[in-house]
């Protein structure tokens, strides 16, 4: 799956990566007295780090491509970045290194939890394996995105209440950025304004931003298909 939108979340640790990258190569030239702005002091970090690095990298691939695991890939990054700072910790015995851990600590865990929450979204899960084609047993909930002035018809696969998946009736339908959302049920014509977040497999995740048409939005509609007992297969 190919993350396109990214969320202030996701964007967030990627920062958050990057720079705990640069918060161990302060703390280890605390350790060897020597300066974190120096082009050699960087160049040996990296040498003697090259696990921790590639790690991050790897948990910057995989928060991109919205991976269901990278909540996990980010911490364990993060937990050996406390591990190491710990360690510098117990050789200085600076009570600087210890306040920072701590809140190296805590902003991590909260971030972890937000990417969590934010990859259980139904726009980042398209409910359906990316080599199979769905039986499309929801075709009862079709669904009309329109983008730069043309139509294209989509089927729910996956929903919430902040947006949904679904699969293209064509595969070369797939749109991106934002889209407007037409759904008609029973006689009534739901509407809202999305932005594409992820594609892959056939089908696009749509987080909505907005609902023109009070009463008959994105919330009404789907409150009154969970009444009627509708859930994603």
């Amino acid at each position: 799956m190919r993350v396109l939108g990214k969320s202030a979340v996701v964007k967030n640790v990627i920062i958050f990566v990057v720079l705990s990258l640069f918060y161990l190569l302060v703390i280890n030239s605390l350790v060897g007295g020597v300066s974190a702005m120096k082009w050699n002091t960087f160049y040996d970090f990296t040498n003697q780090h090259h696990f921790y690095v590639g790690l991050g990298f790897l948990v910057i691939l995989a928060v991109v491509s919205g991976f269901r695991m990278s909540p996990y890939v980010f911490l364990a990054f993060t937990c050996y970045t406390a591990f190491k700072s710990l360690g510098a910790f117990i050789i200085e015995l600076d009570k600087v290194i210890l306040a920072l851990n701590f809140i190296y600590i805590v902003v991590a865990y909260n971030l972890y939890l937000f990417l969590k929450l934010e990859l259980e979204e139904p726009f980042y899960n398209s409910k359906y394996p990316a080599n199979i084609v769905p039986a499309f047993e929801n075709r009862l909930l079709p669904l009309v995105i329109k983008t730069h002035g043309k139509s294209y018809e989509y089927y729910l696969t996956n929903w919430g209440k902040s947006g949904f998946y679904c699969k293209a009736a064509k595969d070369s339908t797939i749109v991106r950025g934002k889209v407007d959302v037409e759904i008609d049920w029973r006689g009534y014509s739901f509407q809202a304004a999305g932005i594409v977040v992820t594609s892959g497999a056939g089908g696009i995740g749509v987080k909505i931003i907005k609902n023109p048409v009070p009463e008959l939005g994105w919330p009404d509609f789907y409150n009154i298909i969970s009444e009627l007992g509708f859930r994603p297969s």
